[in-house]
């Protein structure tokens, strides 16, 4: 069986997520042990009450039976100031994945999706790129610690979009190499090598599918996979869909 962390959406927390994927897990109990974490910041309340698209909300703020209202990263004024909540989140999500791993997948859900593929990055320029040989503007105490980390087989991310950050494009960019050496920006882009699952709504009115797609295309490389439902902002799993997940399960190997 294979153990999956999850992540929820902006304004979520783990038991809201667990208890709205109750469906998905279900179907997929046979298959997939499933660990749910709350993120470490708080939603700040305009951005809760907002509905904007940036963050990919969607919820409405928790009630209080239903506990925290929670992101991984909250809008800031600067870029720099976004990426320092990201940051601290992503810190937090690799702490769990050492004290309650091993893990072999993930699942993200809206900003929980972007908020995995951060981690995914992390991992993936940890595997491809020597710390000898790393640029001094990516952040190396983070890969670093995800260089600890044993390897990710696959990612389920539902509703996700690409996080709109400097630093996350630069996890993404090879290092330059040789001062007079010239590389197009194509050839020293880093995508994803995991397997993964990109579910996106084409009636979602909070993160619209477009910015799915362009998580898969911009982030991951060619195995990424992009399906989409008729609905709008939540994890599809009707007969249908349990069957397509599956079958992505299958096409991964490992743990029945």
């Amino acid at each position: 069986m294979h153990r999956v962390l999850c992540l929820h959406g902006y304004t979520q927390n783990a038991k809201k997520f667990r208890d709205r994927t109750g469906p998905f897990r279900r179907n997929m109990r046979r298959r997939m042990e499933l660990v749910y974490m709350t993120a470490p910041l708080e939603a700040t309340v305009e951005f809760a009450r907002s509905g904007s698209n940036e963050g990919g909300g969607g919820d409405p703020s928790t009630t209080d039976e239903e506990g925290p209202s929670a992101a991984w990263w909250n809008p800031r004024a600067t870029p720099l100031e976004t990426w320092m909540d990201i940051r601290h989140s992503a810190d937090a999500v690799m702490r769990t994945m050492r004290e309650l791993g091993p893990f072999d997948g993930i699942v993200g859900f809206s900003q929980g999706a972007g908020m995995a593929a951060v981690v995914l990055a992390l991992m993936h320029r940890a595997a491809v790129v020597p710390a000898a040989e790393d640029d001094s503007d990516v952040d190396g105490a983070l890969v670093g610690w995800a260089r600890s980390l044993p390897p990710l087989r696959f990612a389920f991310l539902f509703a996700g979009f690409y996080p709109d950050a400097p630093q996350f494009d630069a996890l993404l960019t090879a290092p330059a190499g040789d001062a007079g050496r010239e590389q197009s920006s194509s050839a020293r882009r880093l995508r994803i090598a995991v397997p993964s699952l990109h579910v996106v709504g084409i009636r979602d009115a909070v993160v619209a599918p477009e910015r799915g797609r362009e998580l898969a295309a911009r982030a991951f490389d060619g195995s990424a996979v992009v399906a989409e439902h008729d609905g709008g902002h939540f994890v599809p799993c009707n007969a249908a869909w349990r069957n397509r997940y599956q079958k992505f399960l299958d096409s991964v190997g490992g743990a029945q």
